[in-house]
Order: structure tokens, then C-alpha cells, then sequence
């Protein structure tokens, strides 16, 4: 179960991730605290002030639509409203997700956890990656869920947050300074600014998974390309090489809240040590 807070998120951080275990026949299980009713709106075919009235219908409707291109077909609302951006009006709806009785929230998620019984949870950090309102509360909603349903029959059995590496994104961005690959100029300008790459992704020992998606990267991009409302045509990922999109993307990254990891621990699938735990008992 891969839960987040507004269609389109789930390519960013997990739609490799999502192909990969589609295509190995897991069940797999998206969860969203929202319908994303204050995104962007940048459909060119969509008039935008009659489309966003009705954003939510829309972007349920990518999401379905780059799911199945991801080979996922089980997906979930909480039923909240997309809180927007950090102090910014929506905020302040009663029924934003940020807004939202934790417990209340909890106990949605709990229902779906029920229902479905997954193994394994992935969600966003402490943060929510990069701050949004309801990043931070899809963490709290998950968390709080994972927690209440330990010792329940069908429990999940790990939980995960999404990170990114802030060394291999280094690398990348040295390889395209070096000239190792076809950069388009507009992406060389910009990659000769100044980067603090400390503060862009997590240090080594943080990341506790690394997983090689780069099998599902054209599905990847086909998902994220379905996102219309959201994602200009020209969008960073959609207009440079596949080679460039291999050192970008071509690795997800993980840190294993639940059981906490040991130090220098390292798995290559989110499933290790289930079935041998299962096997024991």
C-alpha cells in the first residue's frame, strides 16, 4: 500500500515502484488523502475556469487513468479536500485534509488497511517531503494508522517513507556538467547554478532501500505524462533523454520506519524478510 496525499504524486516517489510489484502479480493498493481540488490547471484542451471547478473529478480521473499504466487498479480516497499551499486560503476549509480530526482520519485509513491487509505501507517523512499541509498530514494519518492496527490479525508488517539520495542526485547533475550526456541548454543553465545538494535529498546512511526501477521508466513517464492538469508538456522528466531520465529517476529510495532498521542495514525490495518471517512462524 502506497499512500499519498494528491493524484500525480504517486509517480514521482513510487511509480516504478508501483510497476514493478504490478507486474510480479502483488496486489498493490494506492490510498490518497485527497482529489488534488487546488491544483494546477494546465490541460490545454480544459477552459481553465470552468475546469476548476470541478479539479477533483479530473485529476481522479488522470490518477485512474496512470494507474492502470502502471499496472495498478485498486485505488482509495479518504474523502478530504486538498488543503493547497502552506499559508494560503484553503487552509482554512473545515474540511481540508490538514484540518481533518486525526483520529477520524486514522480511522478511514485503518477501514481500507482492513479491508485490504497489506504487508507493507509506504508513505511520505515527518515532512512531508517538501512541507505541503497535506503531505505532513497523509505522514500523520499513515503513521497513526500503521501503529493503532499492530497486533490486529493481518497487521502491516512494514512501513516506509520516501526519500531521494542526495549523492546520486550529485552524480547525475556532475554527469551532465562533465558533458556525458546530451543536455539541452535551457538544463545546462540551470545545472551550472549553484546547488546544495545536502539539502536536496538524504545522506547514505538515511537511505535504508534503493530500488532499481529502471525497467518501468517509460511507464513512468507515460504516468506522469497523464497528469495533464498538472504537468506541462514540457516538464523536466518528459523533455530530456532516457539517459538522463536513468540517472534521475532510475533508482527510488526508501528509509524503513517500522521495524527501525539496524545500522547499515540495506534491503533491494520492500518485501525482504516477510516470507521468511512467515515461513518461521
Amino acid at each position: 500500500m502506497v499512500v499519498h496525499a494528491h493524484p500525480d504524486d504517486e509517480v514521482f516517489s513510487t511509480g516504478g515502484l508501483l510497476a514493478r510489484h504490478a507486474e510480479a502479480g502483488d496486489r498493490v493498493i494506492l490510498v490518497y488523502g485527497t482529489r488534488g481540488e487546488e491544483g494546477e490547471m494546465y490541460h490545454p484542451e480544459l477552459d481553465p475556469e470552468e475546469a476548476k471547478a470541478r479539479l477533483g473529478e479530473i485529476r481522479e480521473a488522470e490518477v485512474r487513468e496512470a494507474a492502470a499504466g502502471l499496472g495498478v487498479d485498486e485505488i482509495y480516497f479518504l474523502g478530504y479536500r486538498d488543503s493547497g499551499m502552506r499559508d494560503t486560503e484553503p487552509n482554512q476549509n473545515p474540511a481540508a485534509f490538514m484540518n481533518a480530526p486525526l483520529d477520524e482520519a486514522a480511522g478511514r485509513l485503518m477501514a481500507i488497511m482492513r479491508d485490504t491487509k497489506p504487508q507493507v505501507v509506504v508513505t511520505y517523512d515527518e515532512n512531508g517531503g517538501y512541507g505541503h499541509p497535506d503531505h505532513i498530514m497523509t505522514n500523520r494519518v499513515t503513521v497513526e494508522a500503521f501503529r493503532r492496527l499492530q497486533g490486529e490479525p493481518g497487521a502491516p508488517r512494514k512501513l516506509y517513507y520516501t526519500t531521494r539520495s542526495s549523492a546520486d542526485f550529485r552524480r547525475a547533475v556532475e554527469a551532465m556538467r562533465s558533458g556525458k550526456y546530451p543536455t539541452p541548454h535551457w538544463l545546462k543553465e540551470r545545472l551550472n547554478e549553484e546547488i546544495d545538494f545536502d539539502q536536496w535529498g538524504s545522506p547514505e546512511d538515511h537511505i535504508t532501500a534503493r530500488i532499481d526501477v529502471r525497467p518501468y521508466l517509460s511507464r513512468k513517464k507515460q504516468a506522469l505524462a497523464t497528469h495533464r492538469t498538472q504537468i506541462k508538456s514540457d516538464f523536466f522528466y518528459l523533455s530530456i533523454p532516457d539517459e538522463l531520465m536513468s540517472e534521475f529517476e532510475g533508482t527510488e529510495y526508501f528509509h524503513r520506519v517500522e521495524p527501525p532498521a539496524k545500522p547499515g542495514e540495506r534491503e533491494a525490495d520492500l518485501f525482504e524478510g516477510i516470507e521468511s518471517d512467515e515461513a518461521a512462524a
